[in-house]
């Protein structure tokens, strides 16, 4: 990544965090070690990403 930033010009570094801080923010939750590893597998066999899986949630939850 690093090498990433350095191609970038910085007004496009600058743009870039300036529209992630306004479009997006970081969702986290902390569970058991275990509940993770089985998450993980399971979001990985159903090819599914974290945001994927907080949208599907979502859906599911306003459906009920």
């Amino acid at each position: 990544m690093e090498k990433r930033r350095k191609e970038l010009s910085k007004d496009r570094l600058d743009y870039l965090l300036r529209y992630t801080q306004e479009n997006y923010v970081t969702f986290g939750a902390k569970i058991k070690k275990e509940e993770y590893t089985d998450l993980k597998e399971l979001l990985k066999r159903k090819g599914m990403t974290n945001a994927d899986f907080i949208r599907y949630a979502m859906e599911k939850l306003r459906s009920m």
